[in-house]
């Protein structure tokens, strides 16, 4: 893992600890914020009622305007095709050392597959970048007609070959209202996979929104620690309650 931890550490000071789900305030699925008389979040509710419960494992929250923010959009939009890469470059070494670290938490899977972007072909840059290294990276979706990115649409994305019975690892670079995740979540489901993780590199936080007030207090006073997750080490990530 020296290799990825050496193009992680741009990113590292960027970090910040997810919240374990099951605290007040806390999403049980998603790990963002949501009123404390809530269990979870809205979208995820709707979710839930119309593909099953989809328990989302970020590595690591992102702000919007934060460090991991500019990487998940400099990545795939910023001018300069040597900013793109070492972006690029530092994402992957971060997903590489997460699933090395935490092989565990994430699940035993047969195949790592990319949520498809609606505009473009990102984040199968990142995984792809792992996927040199792994046999089982395969391409499995493709976006099938346009929609919006907050709405869970099963029609969103196509199979292009079978995944029945098998075990999927699910990868996407940022959750927000989860409607691409989602959508991918419905599409492998339907074809007959059992979907792990899924994983998402930053889960968003919307500085504005009201309720990510507590988590941003909450996320000041917590570091990143490789050796963490959300999953693997409740008892350290729930200490000191949100509300």
């Amino acid at each position: 893992m020296t290799d990825a931890q050496q193009l992680l550490r741009p990113l590292r000071p960027g970090l910040v600890p997810v919240p374990a789900a099951g605290q007040p305030g806390i999403c049980r699925f998603c790990h963002s914020s949501c009123p404390p008389e809530y269990a979870q979040c809205y979208p995820c509710r709707e979710a839930e009622q119309s593909v099953g419960a989809i328990e989302i494992l970020p590595v690591s929250m992102s702000v919007e305007g934060d460090l991991l923010h500019r990487y998940l959009r400099g990545y795939k939009d910023d001018r300069d095709p040597r900013v793109q890469k070492r972006m690029t470059m530092a994402l992957a070494g971060l997903l590489a050392v997460f699933l090395h670290r935490h092989q565990p938490c994430v699940g035993d899977y047969d195949s790592i597959c990319a949520v498809p972007s609606v505009q473009r072909t990102a984040p199968a840059l990142v995984v792809n970048r792992i996927a040199a290294l792994r046999a089982d990276c395969i391409p499995t979706l493709v976006t099938e007609g346009s929609s919006g990115h907050t709405d869970l649409r099963p029609d969103r994305f196509r199979l292009t070959r079978s995944v029945a019975g098998e075990r999927v690892l699910l990868v996407d670079d940022t959750f927000t209202r989860g409607g691409s995740m989602f959508s991918a979540v419905a599409a492998l489901r339907d074809g007959g996979a059992t979907v792990v993780g899924p994983l998402v590199i930053g889960r968003h936080v919307q500085p504005t929104f009201g309720p990510s007030e507590a988590m941003l207090s909450w996320l000041k006073e917590r570091v990143w620690v490789e050796a963490r997750c959300c999953r693997c080490d409740g008892e350290q990530q729930n200490a000191g309650s949100l509300f």
